[in-house]
């Protein structure tokens, strides 16, 4: 082989290597790319999924609040006739 021809093969080598490489790094960034797109999608969803949960976890606790509103009610009603039924009876 002379000079010239050990030149081209390094050039031809060295194209190749360099053409893969920039594959490589492309489709890195590809990839890279997609994950950002996707990773922002999670994020969005999983903003949704947390603000739902606070927004169910808020309505049990009011309607809980809210029954155990009425059964404190009750009890204090049925308290109150019970007294009421009392007195009915002391005065006979």
């Amino acid at each position: 082989m002379t000079a010239s021809a050990e030149e081209d093969v390094l050039v031809t080598f060295s194209e190749t290597l360099g053409s893969a490489a920039g594959k490589v790094v492309a489709g890195a960034k590809r990839t890279a790319q997609s994950l950002g797109e996707e990773k922002e999608q999670l994020v969005r969803v999983a903003t949704k999924v947390r603000s739902k949960a606070r927004r169910a976890i808020k309505k049990t606790q009011s309607k809980a609040k809210k029954v155990t509103k009425s059964a404190k009610r009750a009890a204090a009603s049925a308290k109150r006739s019970v007294k009421r039924v009392a007195r009915k009876l002391k005065r006979r």
